[in-house]
């Protein structure tokens, strides 16, 4: 293949994904099947800790960072956001407090999309862990515990 062959094919692929992304943007206000799948997802990790105490946590995917909050005892932080095109969003946050501190994914596409929390993500913060929550069945079930790192 020539190279100016090659050039024309990869710019014709350039113009098509950008097509199909102005297609699958206008189609979120307005059809049905493709908001479902285009859906957005909510994310919320609640203060469950002993003794009024507070956690700090910080949040970021690749291409958002969504500073850093000191949640209140009894008090929640919750995010929103719509999957990309390619299904590989990943939101992951470090949390911590005077008992110790964690890093993990509060939202990755592969594990929860359809599989654990498709539009509602609950997590808790515990006296000994990080808790996950599954929506499947009768859900909420805990499903990932994350103990805390002295």
């Amino acid at each position: 293949m020539s190279l100016v062959n090659r050039n024309y094919f990869v710019l014709a692929i350039v113009l098509c994904l950008l097509v199909l992304q102005e297609a699958m943007t206008k189609a979120i206000s307005t059809d049905d099947t493709t908001e479902a799948i285009l859906s957005e997802v909510n994310v919320d990790i609640a203060n469950k800790l002993p003794n009024g105490a507070t956690f700090t946590i910080h949040c970021k995917s690749g291409n958002d960072d969504l500073g850093t909050h000191v949640i209140g005892a009894g008090k929640s932080y919750g995010f929103s956001f719509k999957i990309n095109v390619t299904g590989s969003t990943l939101f992951f946050c470090g949390v911590s407090w005077q008992g110790g501190q964690v890093e993990f994914d509060i939202y990755n596409t592969s594990r929860d999309d359809g599989k654990r929390c498709s539009d509602e993500c609950k997590w808790l913060a515990k006296e000994d862990a990080v808790v996950g929550f599954n929506f499947i069945g009768t859900g909420p079930n805990p499903d990932i515990v994350i103990p805390w790192q002295k």
